[in-house]
């Protein structure tokens, strides 16, 4: 009897790999696998910064992720965007915390929740 329900087990798990890879999900596995691969930083990777509350080792990690990240042609402009932000982020979110909260203006806003959309509506299908 426990034969016969292994290769369904074994079936079963190797179906939900699939499922939960990068490749399986919605997207182009340039943009959406690194995401995919790196969850916890891809959670809060297109969220605004805030000085006191995120370190320098924080906006690092999400950078690393991002700079990773192929985008499509049209979101090639909110990637480099998002990227300058967050490269603003690294620089001096904790020696000037002002200049973070200066570099959020609505271009970087709008890049960051145009990446969020696709991330969420592409990604996450």
């Amino acid at each position: 009897m426990m034969s016969r329900r292994s290769p369904i087990i074994l079936l079963a798990l190797g179906a939900s790999a699939v499922v939960l890879s990068g490749c399986a999900s919605g997207g182009d596995a340039g943009f959406c696998g690194p995401l995919h691969d790196e969850h916890e930083a891809a959670a809060v990777a297109f969220v605004a910064l805030v000085p006191g509350m995120n370190t320098e080792a924080d906006v690092q990690t999400r950078l690393s992720l991002v700079e990773e990240l192929e985008p499509t042609p049209e979101l090639a402009d909110d990637l480099t965007a998002w990227t300058d932000y967050l490269t603003v982020g690294a620089e001096s979110i904790d020696d000037d915390p002002t200049a973070v909260i200066e570099a959020y203006d609505d271009n970087a806003k709008a890049s960051g929740e145009a990446l969020f959309e696709y991330y969420m509506g592409t990604c996450l299908q």
